[in-house]
């Protein structure tokens, strides 16, 4: 499988990487929405009120101290 990044002007597909395909295939063609669109904050919010991410505050996952750092930044 191969994904390729392209834009669509409303008549035809424009590849905006190369692609050495030398025979028909079948594609899947997902139209994105404009990247605007996505909140960030929202993002956040549905993270953190969501639950997904509750486990972490167990105290047992809790498993790495300053010892088991590679390199110390400040």
């Amino acid at each position: 499988m191969l994904s390729v990044k392209a834009i669509y002007d409303g008549k035809k597909l424009k590849l905006l990487d190369k692609v050495k395909v030398t025979k028909p295939h079948k594609v899947i063609i997902t139209f994105l929405e404009d990247d605007s669109d996505i909140n960030p904050q929202l993002i956040y919010n549905t993270a953190e009120e969501g639950g997904a991410y509750d486990f972490l505050k167990e105290p047992e996952e809790d498993i790495y101290t300053d010892d088991d750092l590679k390199k110390r930044y400040r």
